[in-house]
């Protein structure tokens, strides 16, 4: 491969961002890829920092996956048990609105689950 500056010269590498070949003249080591000199170093450095972050909130995610369900669990208690004590019983809209949180609760953890199962 060439550099896609400078045919006469072989490429040692390739941008992470535009993906062409460049030559050691035309490459900017960052580190953790190379960039074209003066032209792609600060989107190299963002797709970096974003690939970072999401590998972070990735890896903290199979820890949280109660949190919502968890929330829609107690708001379904509540609002069923408001239905159901007060004058309406099961036929009352806030005793149905319960059961169908209490549904989304467990149908959210059963499938957050799922995703998370092969998880590292």
């Amino acid at each position: 491969m060439q550099c896609f500056n400078h045919q006469q010269q072989a490429a040692i590498g390739v941008c992470k961002c535009c993906s062409r070949g460049l030559c050691a003249e035309c490459a900017k080591d960052l580190g953790h890829g190379l960039a074209c000199r003066d032209r792609h170093e600060a989107q190299v450095e963002a797709m970096n920092m974003i690939i970072e972050k999401n590998a972070r909130i990735y890896a903290a995610a199979p820890k949280n996956i109660l949190i919502g369900p968890v929330f829609f669990l107690l708001l379904g208690l509540l609002f069923a048990g408001f239905g159901y004590f007060s004058a309406g019983g099961i036929t009352d809209l806030p005793f149905l609105m319960g059961l169908a949180f209490i549904i989304f609760a467990v149908v959210s953890f059963v499938r957050s689950r799922a995703l998370f199962r092969d998880a590292p």
